[in-house]
């Protein structure tokens, strides 16, 4: 009750102030309007984005600035009487930059609507980005055509993959930080990756920061992947695809991996208050709209096919496996009735979003996302919390018997808020609200742990010894070929994380050369997990199995940090100021004040 009367306490504090915006979720334009032949600055010309409502008029200099544009490629154009009209296609507004151009008029008897046409051109390098980092836009995500977001980090400099984990400038994979619309989407308890998967055509851009980012970005010690999804747009648009690499005719090529790819995305106008409310008398001041996305992957992947082995252990080629389904004993079915795991990899997102912009000044979205992801891959619960040796995920002692293999189900949901307010030209917040859940179960297709049985390979004939000849008195048989042919896998696990995030984020330009930065940053947490290792194995006291892992805590962290960037002639200064904090939560209070294994287990019990 009393971290909650604090939290209401600091957002009451808060609010009434200042203001901030999130670093990925907009951009900003800023122009100079010259008169070509003297280069003096042209007051009063009008700067219009097509397509969209953002525009401005520049000053007595001739400067304008365009402020929360979204990101994309635009075309601007700059008028003004007596001067031919300039467009500029193909311009860049990147999240959380500011894009730079500057427009030369020429005067003009010609008649009004005669342009000219510039073609945007982005220079090789941002001069004035700090941070290394890289940004990926929509218009690249669908040229690329990669079917994750983590092929699409995995392609960017300094990026390496191996073992299905993503490692930025050679660091852990679970050094780094993912965040979607300025928010974590990582599981504490297992993973080194996204928690929530993310369908890549819900993604409006993608920055992945490789170093130098600012105090805004914490909890992470070689990168950062920041995700902005789409948004709805001004007119109806969707899309469906499908994808597959069976065809009938390859069934015998090694290049079938019995996959198959549906992606669906809807986006427009909201049309119960753009049509319905209107026509009996019910008008809603602002604008609606929303977009929606679902996404499914379903895959055998590599492991559809196997080597064949003949004679003296001479390779004859490859055969394919029949195509393999699992259960999963919390999400058995989707949609009611389907399968919701009938390849050996299966792989589902949806993405909802509402946004509502009441005035030119204010905006509120509401962001549901959920990803389910059900397969035998290991590192699935290789934990950021304890040492693991490596491994490539792929259960390869069970492959004879894979029904017998662990079946991990991960379901991730977020809920989040954000509201949006300039205050001024020069001053504008941003506030998040968010509620993050993960389940992750690893369980062999749903049995029970207390039938697991140990895993054994079956001595096969003729009977191989080791050491052959013996050497003294001691000879061992050597099991079969090195698989299972009977039993259970080793654990028996299950994990719930609850997160509750607040942000808050002011963005202040004090001037055309200096933006200032401030923000705040409270996650509250419960995580709880029961794991059971070798269950077959009696106890007498707690759980059975040689070893046990239970416990619920609840701890809370958060950050505060202040940013400030100058630019002088001929440098750029950047610096800032970030404060972390961890408190861990009575539980681990209580047992660092009293270590006796009845405290930690009658409290990790409860």
């Amino acid at each position: 009750m009393a971290r909650l009367q604090i939290f209401v306490v600091v957002l009451f504090l808060l609010l009434p102030r200042a203001s901030a915006q999130s670093p990925g979720d907009k951009g900003r334009i800023e122009a100079r309007i010259t008169e070509a032949t003297t280069g003096e600055g042209l007051p009063g010309a009008n700067v219009v984005i097509k397509g969209t409502y953002y525009g401005g008029s520049s000053d007595l200099d001739g400067k304008v600035r365009i402020e929360k544009v979204n990101p994309g490629l635009y075309t601007v154009e700059v008028s003004l009487l007596g001067y031919k009209v300039v467009q500029i296609t193909s311009f860049k507004v990147e999240a959380g930059k500011t894009a730079v151009f500057n427009a030369k008029m020429e005067e003009t008897i010609l008649s009004i609507g005669q342009d000219i046409v510039v073609i945007g051109e982005k220079p090789m390098f941002d001069i004035e980005e700090t941070a290394s980092k890289r940004s990926v836009g929509q218009a690249d995500i669908e040229v690329a055509a990669l079917k994750s977001v983590q092929s699409i980090v995995a392609l960017q400099s300094g990026v390496t993959e191996a073992d299905n984990e993503i490692h930025i400038r050679g660091g852990r994979a679970n050094e780094n930080a993912y965040l979607v619309d300025g928010v974590s989407v990582q599981d504490p308890l297992a993973g080194k990756g996204f928690g929530l998967q993310i369908s890549p055509g819900a993604i409006q851009e993608m920055e992945v920061l490789t170093g130098g980012y600012n105090a805004e970005y914490g909890q992470a010690t070689s990168g950062i992947v920041n995700i902005t999804t789409r948004e709805g747009s001004e007119k109806y648009s969707g899309g469906f695809s499908y994808k597959t690499d069976h065809y009938g005719f390859n069934d015998e090529s090694r290049g079938n991996w019995n996959t198959d790819i549906y992606d669906a995305n809807l986006s427009g106008p909201e049309p119960v208050t753009r049509y319905l409310l209107p026509a009996i008398g019910i008008n809603i001041p602002g604008q609606m709209s929303f977009f929606g996305t679902l996404f499914t992957n379903l895959s055998d992947g590599y492991l559809r096919w196997t080597e064949v082995i003949g004679a003296e252990n001479r390779p004859q080629g490859y055969q394919s496996l029949t195509s393999h389904s699992l259960y999963s004993s919390t999400n058995p079915t989707i949609f009611g009735s389907y399968n919701s795991s009938p390849r050996r990899s299966n792989n589902y997102s949806a993405l909802a979003k509402w946004t509502y912009k009441p005035t030119g000044t204010i905006k509120i979205s509401y962001t549901y996302n959920e990803s389910l992801v059900i397969d035998q891959n290991t590192q699935t619960v290789q934990s950021t919390l304890e040492h693991v040796e490596p491994n490539p995920g792929y259960q390869y002692l069970f492959q004879y018997i894979p029904d017998s293999a662990a079946t991990y189900t991960q379901n991730n949901i977020q809920h989040s808020f954000s509201w949006t307010h300039t205050l001024s030209s020069k001053t504008f917040y941003d506030v998040r609200l968010s509620r993050y859940t993960a389940h992750v179960r690893g369980d062999a297709n749903g049995r029970d742990f207390r039938t697991y049985r140990a895993p054994q390979d079956i001595v096969t004939y003729p009977i191989r010894y080791s050491p052959d000849p013996p050497i003294g008195d001691t000879i061992n048989v050597v099991a079969g070929d090195g698989f299972y042919d009977l039993g259970s896998p080793t654990s028996w696990r299950d994990h719930f994380i609850e997160e509750y995030t607040f942000k808050f984020d002011l963005t202040n330009f004090f001037s055309e050369k200096n933006k200032f930065k401030t923000g705040i940053e409270m996650r509250f947490q419960n995580l709880q997990i029961a794991e059971v290792v070798r269950p077959w194995v009696l106890n007498s006291v707690g759980p059975p199995g040689s070893d046990y892992d239970v416990y619920s805590v609840s701890p809370a962290l958060g950050a505060l940090y202040a940013q400030d960037n100058f630019t002088l002639s001929g440098m750029i200064l950047n610096f800032g100021l970030r404060l972390d904090y961890w408190f861990p939560g009575e539980y681990v209070d209580d047992i660092a004040n009293d270590q006796s294994d009845s405290l930690i287990v009658s409290r990790a019990l409860r």
